[in-house]
């Protein structure tokens, strides 16, 4: 398996069906009196669209040295530059409680985060080169946060009366605050050791393991949740968006942790169907 196994057509169409879900997110949980940030992220939620259109009319076999894949580059990184600082707009707002957004400022970091990425692979997309990968460690600081922050906002919205559920979310909770804490000694302890050592590859291990086995269980939730059967304040779209960054995780972190390649090659990076 090669480091990079996802292809860039993958990739691409990846990261702005997650960017399309986050400016989702923000206009949903935005008071309808935010009238000028529900439409500029409605706004966004439209250029993503479009350039998920024009996406879809490249060829798939498409690779980073291919013209036409270069001026989509080129496309995407206005647009998705231009959310990251609508994003960030929102965020210092909610910080000061200048904004009626329900959603956190940590919420909003792990999204621009993200975004951040999708940014960071665009800047070698529009010369033409091919992105550089994320070493483990940083692999594991952008993802162990994002895997955590699925966790936490499952629980919150569960209805009080899922306390089984709710158990299942803290426990899960609990286990990736460890990995955080755990990743960032290892970190630390490539000062003088070099990467790949064996703790650190159980490590990724260890990690993918806990991930198909969150996903497992939101996924359970998912299946109840289309019958009627769990109780909460939850939207499809916002429960299934947790599947396709799962399987990019674990796709990437295959690498790492070959024992991880069976499950990484059955899961889907593109986005249920919300309808």
């Amino acid at each position: 398996m090669k480091f990079n196994d996802i292809p860039i057509w993958d990739e691409h169409l990846f990261w702005l069906e997650i960017l399309q879900d986050h400016a989702y997110f923000v206009r949903d949980h935005l008071s309808v009196t935010e009238t000028q940030y529900v439409n500029t992220s409605q706004q966004y939620i439209n250029w993503f669209q479009e350039l998920i259109s024009m996406l879809n009319s490249l060829p798939r076999t498409s690779d980073f040295r291919d013209v036409m894949m270069i001026q989509f580059a080129n496309k995407a990184w206005p647009v998705a530059r231009g959310y990251f600082e609508f994003e960030g707009k929102m965020q210092a707002l909610r910080i000061d409680n200048k904004v009626n957004l329900n959603l956190s400022p940590t919420y909003l970091n792990g999204t621009l985060a993200e975004n951040q990425e999708y940014l960071r692979i665009l800047s070698f997309l529009v010369q033409g080169k091919e992105p550089v990968p994320l070493s483990l460690e940083n692999l594991m600081d952008l993802w162990l946060e994002d895997q955590l922050g699925h966790a936490l906002l499952f629980e919150s919205v569960l209805d009080p009366i899922e306390i089984i559920a709710t158990r299942q979310a803290e426990a899960y909770i609990s286990k990736y605050q460890v990995f955080i804490v755990q990743n960032r000694h290892l970190k630390g302890y490539l000062r003088f050791k070099e990467p790949g050592f064996a703790r650190q590859m159980e490590f990724a291990y260890d990690v993918g393991k806990t991930t198909l086995e969150m996903s497992e269980f939101i996924y359970s939730m998912v299946l109840k949740y289309k019958e009627n059967k769990v109780l909460n304040k939850s939207t499809l779209r916002f429960l299934e968006h947790h599947f396709p960054e799962t399987c990019y995780f674990i796709r990437k972190l295959s690498f790492y942790a070959p024992r991880l390649r069976e499950e990484a090659s059955k899961c889907s990076l593109k986005r249920p169907s919300y309808y």
